[in-house]
């Protein structure tokens, strides 16, 4: 699939399918969150090391998007600013995060309730592109317990079941 209006991403750089997947979906939403979910994709895809052609051929694509998400945002300070730009970005994985913990706490889990804990996840990951790490360490668990929340949900549905409610002690890592 196709991401941004990007080729196809190749095989060598399927890591970073998920942060293209999260831009591409709140690009008209939130189009600062979608920059920094590309921003944090390019990163990730020029760490990576790959070198072949068409690996390059599609991150000088990612970049030249980039810079086109940029320009389209204006000048913001969530973009700007580092500081702001965690905040916002922690901010808004917070709010996803917390949106599919309540629903999964009220026994009302969907499979819109699991892919909104993957999102989460996606999002809270997207915080180790800033310098500060506080952000990033202070929500490692939730983005480990929204994958497992995520994992369990879909389980339980494949399997025709209601998905188990959490108990409170399990506070998605608070």
């Amino acid at each position: 699939m196709s991401y941004l209006g990007l080729p196809p991403i190749p095989p060598d750089l399927k890591p970073i399918t998920s942060y293209l997947q999260r831009a591409h979906d709140t690009r008209t939403q939130d189009p600062v969150i979608s920059y920094w979910c590309a921003y944090y994709a390019a990163q990730v895809g020029i760490g990576l090391r790959v070198v072949s052609s068409p690996n390059r051929t599609f991150l000088a694509s990612l970049l030249t998007t980039l810079e086109n998400v940029r320009s389209t945002v204006g000048p913001s300070d969530a973009i700007i600013v580092e500081s702001a730009s965690s905040a916002y970005v922690e901010n808004f994985a917070l709010r996803v995060f917390s949106s599919a913990d309540n629903e999964d706490r009220c026994g009302a889990a969907t499979r819109k309730t699991a892919k909104k804990f993957l999102a989460a996840a996606t999002f809270f990951e997207v915080l180790n592109v800033f310098e500060d790490r506080g952000p990033w360490e202070a929500h490692k668990e939730k983005v480990r317990y929204a994958k497992w929340r995520a994992a369990d949900i879909s389980k339980a549905l494949r399997e025709g079941r209601q998905p188990s409610t959490p108990v409170a002690a399990t506070s998605g890592g608070e």
